[in-house]
């Protein structure tokens, strides 16, 4: 099947010259129906989603990824899962943060908010 889909979801009853009234409330009715279905599906998406509590300058810890190792006779189940206190020092998406050392302020690395939590002293 050769297809081609130029589908331009941004559509606005401005960008078409319309000869008639029909055809121009035809449009306006079109675009107001993809903006109500948009919105619906977004509702739906976004039910159990939070904003991130997390801002600049929190101190949070963040996950360890932990690997067993036989030949340095490592375990695991014996390392610590969270690092030690970090800053955050920017967010660089809108779920990605840069962690920074709190006493240096070097950036240490960068983390998904999903891997944070609150760092109590």
């Amino acid at each position: 099947m050769g297809i081609q889909l130029n589908i331009r979801w941004d559509l606005s009853p401005s960008d078409y010259d319309a000869g008639t009234d029909a055809s121009q409330s035809r449009w306006s009715q079109a675009f107001r129906h993809l903006l109500t279905a948009k919105n619906r599906v977004a509702k739906r998406y976004n039910v159990g989603r939070s904003p991130d509590p997390y801002r600049p300058g929190d101190l949070v810890r963040y996950r360890l990824n932990l690997s067993s190792s036989k030949a340095r006779d490592i375990s695991a189940k014996m390392l610590l899962r969270w690092s030690k206190p970090v800053r955050i020092a920017r967010k660089a998406g809108p779920n990605v943060v840069m962690l920074a050392d709190p006493d240096t302020g070097v950036i240490v690395r960068r983390a998904h908010v999903s891997q944070l939590r609150p760092a109590y002293n």
